[in-house]
Order: C-alpha cells, then sequence, then structure tokens
C-alpha cells in the first residue's frame, strides 16, 4: 500500500463493479475528491480517510478497488 497516517490523495477512479462503485458514492468517495488518510489500523484491518466533514472507515479490500495518487 505504502500510504501512512496524515498522507493526502486524490480519488481518480475505481477499480470494481458497479455494486461497490455506487457503496463509494453514497459514502461520497467520487473521481476527483480528495481525502486525507486518518487511520491505518494493522493485521489488514480498516483504513480510516477523511473527505471534506466526513470519515469513512473503509476495509482493505473496499480500500485496494480505490485508485488514487499520493498528493505532495
Amino acid at each position: 500500500m505504502g500510504l501512512k497516517e496524515g498522507d493526502k490523495i486524490k480519488i481518480i477512479g475505481f477499480n470494481c463493479g458497479h455494486c461497490a462503485m455506487q457503496r463509494f458514492c453514497h459514502m461520497g468517495i467520487l473521481c476527483g475528491k480528495e481525502a486525507t488518510i486518518e487511520a491505518i489500523q494493522p493485521f489488514h484491518g480498516p483504513v480510516t480517510i477523511k473527505i471534506g466533514k466526513t470519515t469513512a472507515s473503509l476495509g482493505r479490500g473496499m480500500f485496494e478497488k480505490l485508485e488514487y495518487e499520493l498528493i505532495e
């Protein structure tokens, strides 16, 4: 994964099917949005991201379906 807490990412796409993409949309995770990595739990636990004022906790499987680029 290569990310650490405090990193900023930009969502550039999804690598998943229609149902998972709908789930992302309902959570407000859309292409072009910027997010901050709040927490990465050990032992393949969830990844918590913050988009605007919304905080979402995604399982590793769901997080790995996101295509993103690191913002420096």
